[in-house]
């Protein structure tokens, strides 16, 4: 063992004459220890928050989406504005679908078209409704959105018996609140418009269109965005409904959420494109909410560093009054010829180890505790407030954990630094001058 490992062991553990050191030196690495076992949580609740968000928007693999834009060029006419609402025409799929095909890490895509309207049940009213009409058998490949039902069979849409009334799955939060199960009939209605807009008497500018349904299964995702107004019915059920034989997006899965944005890049610059589509994947309607939680982010880690940083200067106390206490054991060192680096390693020494002790049991209650909770999912949220949210996610970034580390050390270091080069630079004669 080094003769300045030696000295800073003796030190820290020898039983001193002034105990509020050694009080000191105990707060301080209690203070350490909670500084980065909450810095570690805390990053790893907002990991956990992002990615959850991040999940429900772009989905773990990553999904893009294709719209029509055409209801907002100019130069149409009433008819060509009529049909660009309704979606894009069989020559935009077309080219759309054969890009696709080209495209590194597309896994799957499937047509859909979304229409809001109103669900009818006898027995409690009406509800609103987002009307998904789907293809059963591509959505499934390209979303395990319907992959478990509650109740009933996504294959249910399509196989429907003769002379019986067309399909439809429901959320579950909106099926217990209509209070109907499988088997039980429905009235649907949307709306559509008759031209660009609408006219002063709005019965000539809005149709309603009604079509009677079956329930033929319920689905539940745990979030009330989903279960509580989405309703799905088969695609050629929808445009019927609609009265319509196109589809308004384009939905498309990858293999990796790097692959996706790479493909969306290109895509959006491909000259071939047509004009009249537009590339989104959910992250960009939602750039609000992901730079507040970067701000949060930063902030939190911001104030939790000066609660460390604080607790860090409290050190300087020990170890300055560990410098006065042990005048005489320097002067001794000093008179001896022990070089000035080395009396001030044995001070930094000491100032580390507290440091090292504080950020490793700190990094291990931190992450330890983090990793626990996500594990059993000890901490629930009420998914209607929280919306993506049934639990609090924690998400421990091994990147993260080991800068934290490496920031309480650089700092207890840079803090120990000025007192154990007060105690190198104690003239040996002043030191002894009165013992």
């Amino acid at each position: 063992m080094k003769f300045e490992a030696f000295v800073a062991r003796r030190y820290l553990h020898a039983k001193r004459k002034q105990a509020f050191i050694g009080v000191i030196s105990l707060i301080t690495l209690v203070g350490i220890t909670l500084g980065v076992g909450a810095l570690n949580v805390a990053l790893s609740i907002h990991n956990g928050m992002r990615d959850a968000f991040m999940t429900s928007l772009i989905g773990e693999t990553g999904t893009l989406h294709f719209f029509s834009r055409q209801a907002f060029f100019s130069d149409l006419d009433e008819k060509e504005k009529r049909l660009a609402r309704e979606g894009f025409s069989p020559a935009d799929l077309e080219i759309i679908t054969n890009k696709l095909s080209g495209t590194s890490g597309a896994r799957a895509w499937t047509l859909m078209r979304e229409d809001p309207g109103v669900v009818v049940a006898s027995s409690r009213g009406i509800r609103f409704a987002r009307f998904k009409s789907i293809d059963p058998a591509s959505f499934s490949n390209a979303s395990d959105r319907l992959a478990n039902l509650e109740a009933g069979t996504l294959s249910a849409l399509t196989n429907r018996p003769p002379d019986s009334l067309p399909g439809i799955i429901l959320g579950y939060d909106m099926a217990r609140n209509l209070g109907v199960s499988i088997g039980t009939p429905l009235q649907i209605a949307v709306g559509k418009l008759k031209s660009a807009g609408f006219s002063r008497r709005q019965s000539q500018g809005l149709q309603l269109r009604e079509m009677k349904v079956e329930v033929v299964g319920i689905f539940k995702t745990g979030n009330s965005q989903f279960d509580e107004y989405e309703a799905y019915l088969n695609l050629e059920d929808g445009m019927r409904l609609m009265g319509t034989k196109r589809v308004s997006s384009v939905m498309v899965t990858f293999t990796s959420v790097d692959r996706m944005d790479r493909a969306k890049q290109a895509l959006k610059y491909d000259s071939d494109m047509p004009l009249t589509a537009t590339i989104i994947d959910f992250r960009d309607l939602n750039k609000g909410l992901l730079e507040a939680l970067n701000l949060e982010k930063v902030a939190t880690t911001f104030v939790i560093s000066l609660f460390i940083l604080i607790v860090a200067l409290n050190m300087v106390s020990a170890l300055i009054m560990m410098v006065m206490e042990k005048h005489r054991d320097i002067g001794i060192m000093k008179s001896f010829g022990t070089p000035r680096r080395v009396i001030q390693a044995i001070f930094i020494r000491q100032g580390m180890t507290l440091a090292v002790k504080g950020t490793l049991l700190g990094t291990v209650l931190g992450v330890g505790g983090a990793l626990l909770t996500d594990h059993f999912r000890l901490i629930k949220l009420d998914n209607k407030v929280y919306e993506v949210l049934s639990y609090l996610p924690f998400q421990v970034n091994p990147t993260e954990v080991a800068l934290v580390a490496a920031g309480s050390l650089v700092l207890a270091w840079l803090t120990a630094l000025y007192p154990a080069r007060q105690a190198a630079r104690m003239d040996p004669v002043e030191a002894l001058k009165y013992d």
